[in-house]
């Protein structure tokens, strides 16, 4: 929906990387469960205008429905024969599971009581996505899902319910995840507890792969894209806490919160892109090529 090019990664092992969509590195999802049962929120980043609208109980919130946003994107742009691109039905028993315990998160009885409504909120949750200007506008409205099942607390062993937890995604929501993925390192966001940390790191890896120049960003701008309960003040605070995490487990990116702006230096993707590979062996091959010593005639 925004102007952006592809971001080319070569292959790499099976999770070495996972992919999150374009979206979540513009614009964020709750971070709490919203009071006084607003279903609707809206985030701005420039000319891109996101409204994510609860259909069922909350909207989704948190940290799991962005993880599992990230599990769905990975699935999808590697062609993963657990998503039936026919019936567009992802089977996710166990996988999720082993998912997030490359991430670190050991899943108990507590943790899918919390998980489990989670995604239940996120199927149900409509995305729409504009992109308008003076004269134009384009669009895109669509829900997450059409059917699921989520199975995960029954009083049985784990073997027999393996596949009877699944969900049919909307065609929209399949082409919504193969619309220019971003490649994100598996490492860097199991070392991150908070769902702003997720966004900020997101944002900025994005960012990174066509910053030329430093760029600054004020406040407000902030706030509208990544979206707060707090009033500005505290959202302020919120994100610098989120840089600072960030930065302590990807110390490439350069980011200085300023008392009016925050601004971003050019700096390296947290997943190098092919175009950086190709640019490293070729050095390399320089390198290598003026160390080697020159035969004496």
């Amino acid at each position: 929906m925004t102007d952006s090019t592809d971001i080319e990664i070569p292959d790499e092992p099976w999770m070495s990387h996972a992919f999150i969509s374009k979206l979540m590195t513009q614009v964020s999802l709750p971070y709490r469960r919203p009071k006084n049962g607003i279903k609707e929120v809206v985030r701005r980043n420039g000319t891109l205008t996101a409204k994510f609208t609860a259909t069922g109980d909350s909207l989704p919130y948190g940290k799991y429905p962005r993880l599992f946003e990230m599990y769905a994107c990975t699935i999808v742009t590697n062609g993963d024969p657990r998503l039936d691109p026919e019936t567009r039905t992802l089977n996710f028993g166990t996988t999720f599971r082993e998912f997030l315990r490359l991430l670190n998160i050991e899943i108990g009885g507590r943790q899918l009581k919390t998980i489990t409504p989670q995604l239940d909120n996120l199927f149900r949750c409509a995305y729409t996505i504009s992109n308008d200007t003076v004269s134009t506008s384009n669009g895109v409205a669509f829900t997450v899902a059409t059917r699921w099942q989520i199975d995960w607390l029954r009083n049985e062993p784990q073997e027999r319910g393996l596949f009877e937890n699944w969900v049919q995604f909307s065609q929209e929501y399949i082409d919504y995840l193969r619309d220019s993925p971003v490649p994100v390192d598996l490492s860097i966001v199991a070392k991150l507890n908070s769902p702003m940390s997720l966004d900020v790191y997101w944002w900025l890896t994005r960012r990174y792969s066509y910053l030329h120049e430093r760029q600054s960003i004020t406040w407000q701008q902030l706030y509208s894209q990544f979206g707060s309960t707090n009033i500005l003040p505290a959202f302020k605070q919120s994100f610098r806490k989120a840089v600072y995490d960030v930065e302590y487990v990807y110390p490439q990116a350069q980011i200085l919160c300023g008392r009016n702006y925050v601004t971003i230096y050019p700096s390296e993707t947290s997943v190098a892109t092919t175009a950086q590979t190709r640019l490293a062996k070729s050095r390399d091959r320089l390198e290598q090529k003026a160390a080697k010593p020159r035969s004496v005639t």
